[in-house]
């Protein structure tokens, strides 16, 4: 895949689900018209493609994480797996979560996360256009508070909680354990949606909120299979 030589100030990504998020790329291109002089790149997946400003539907994960490090801002849809990068890169993510009322994801883990993230001080977390792009403009305006310290630490108990999760649940998420497990052309993925992730550096806090996001899910929407297992 062509790298994008030009840095962007602003990236978007949006994550490899193949629900379009065409409201947030809509909004981002928006914000993109009125804002000529900044560089912006949108990772759009099946998201209808910008008209003012570059946009790609997948990136390899490696050149994403890259990008995240040298971006001012990264805005990023509500996948634990690309919030986690952004945030592993140095950068407090502006997160607008997938809503499955306008069938961009099949449920509302996003808006769970989201909402977990929020109540953590993890990320900022917006609702509708203007608070997106008043983020932004505040992001390019006192990038020291867009920032977070770099933290490295195993989570080998939440990879754990994973795999349990999944036998309970019959889903498949396979994790690898560093970027360096990852071929070059392996895009960027979303831990709940099954493809595969780097699971290596997350703060605790994230951590903790990832977490319980997964156990609320489990208690408000148990499946069959909890209750065959239990039985």
């Amino acid at each position: 895949m062509q790298r994008h030589t030009k840095e962007a100030a602003v990236i978007v990504a949006v994550g490899t689900d193949h629900h379009p998020f065409n409201r947030l790329v809509e909004w981002i291109d928006d914000w993109a018209a009125s804002h000529p002089e900044v560089s912006v790149l949108v990772q759009r997946g099946t998201s209808l493609p910008t008209a003012e400003c570059p946009s790609v539907e997948l990136l390899p994960h490696a050149e994403l994480c890259e990008r995240f490090g040298t971006a001012a801002v990264v805005v990023s849809h509500g996948g634990p797996s690309t919030v986690m990068d952004a945030r592993k890169a140095g950068r407090l993510p502006i997160v607008f979560a997938r809503d499955p009322a306008f069938d961009e994801h099949v449920d509302d883990h996003q808006m769970r996360f989201a909402d977990h993230l929020r109540r953590h001080d993890l990320a900022v977390v917006v609702d509708d256009q203007t608070a997106l792009h008043a983020a932004i403009d505040e992001a390019l305006a006192a990038p020291k508070h867009f920032s977070v310290p770099v933290e490295n630490a195993t989570i080998s108990g939440v990879i754990e909680f994973g795999r349990v999760l999944d036998q309970l649940l019959d889903t498949v998420t396979p994790l690898v354990a560093s970027d360096a497990d990852l071929p070059d052309d392996v895009m960027t993925g979303d831990v709940m949606t099954g493809d595969a992730v780097p699971v290596e550096a997350l703060p605790e806090s994230l951590a903790t909120a990832l977490g319980e996001t997964l156990a609320e899910t489990l208690i408000e929407s148990p499946s069959p299979n909890l209750e065959r297992n239990s039985a």
